[in-house]
């Protein structure tokens, strides 16, 4: 298990860096049109996060197949939980709040390199 904070500046480096300018990840103005009390997170960040936090830990794992489904926006500057869990060549995670909200829950094959 992994507790990682979701701050503003690294939504805003993903935005630059994937041209996804979409002002609800930017713009408290726009997030609290939709509901939101902040900004909220890219999904593809969070995928992407999810592997790279993998990847640090099993350094010696390649991630071949992926998939993602998600339940629940990440306002920035929350954290959020990543488990993972490990069944042979097969890792499910979960991403979770404090709180246990499900944000996110997905698996990826893996093989050894």
């Amino acid at each position: 298990m992994i507790k990682k904070c979701i701050t503003a500046e690294a939504i805003r480096q993903y935005a630059a860096a994937s041209q996804d300018l979409a002002a609800i990840h930017l713009d408290e103005a726009a997030a609290a049109k939709t509901g939101f009390k902040r900004p909220i997170a890219h999904g593809m960040y969070l995928m992407g996060l999810t592997q790279s936090l993998y990847i640090a830990e099993h350094p010696t794992q390649w991630i071949t197949e992926y998939e993602m489904k998600f339940h629940k926006p990440i306002e920035v500057d929350n954290d959020v939980i990543f488990d993972f869990a490990d069944d042979n060549a097969r890792v499910k995670v979960t991403l979770t709040t404090d709180a246990g909200d499900l944000i996110a829950a997905g698996a990826f094959s893996v093989k050894e390199v």
